[in-house]
């Protein structure tokens, strides 16, 4: 069995934009191009974060989305699921658009945080951590990436 690559089978699946967007961002692009109804394209999206578009190319963003399906946070949309990849439509789901909503922390807020030692640092970690094992699957999911995302793995 030869292990020279046929020059018709695709390459792999091409992940190096993804270190540029976390989820949130990703999310908030999906957001930003849905029409009327709240459906986004994925090649729609591939645009947007600058991804190569010519034939034979391996995106990751529909991977990804579908990553995004099994989180709870994008739906897809069934209609368009058996056209070709680039014609798939997503869109955010309740607790998806709930994870754009008011970021923001107020002033107050921020200068308490910066103010904490380790050890208050340390304690609050463990609230949060509490606080969302008793949440939302979905918000649990979205919390371990983001916790993993941050501390470079």
């Amino acid at each position: 069995m030869s292990s020279r690559r046929n020059d018709n089978q695709p390459s792999n699946i091409d992940l190096s934009l993804f270190g540029e967007f976390n989820d949130r961002d990703l999310l908030g692009i999906i957001d930003d191009l849905a029409d009327d109804d709240g459906w986004a394209r994925t090649i729609d999206i591939r645009i947007q974060i600058g991804e190569r578009i010519e034939k034979g190319y391996r995106s990751g963003v529909g991977p990804k989305l579908g990553w995004f399906v099994r989180y709870g946070w994008v739906e897809r949309n069934i209609i368009t699921a058996r056209r070709p990849g680039n014609e798939r439509e997503w869109r955010l789901t309740a607790i998806g658009r709930a994870l754009l909503e008011n970021p923001k922390f107020q002033a107050a807020f921020e200068r308490t945080f910066k103010s904490l030692n380790p050890a208050q640092r340390l304690m609050l970690t463990k609230e949060l951590a509490e606080a969302a094992d008793a949440g939302a699957q979905e918000v649990r999911t979205a919390l371990r990436r983001q916790w993993a995302r941050s501390l470079g793995r």
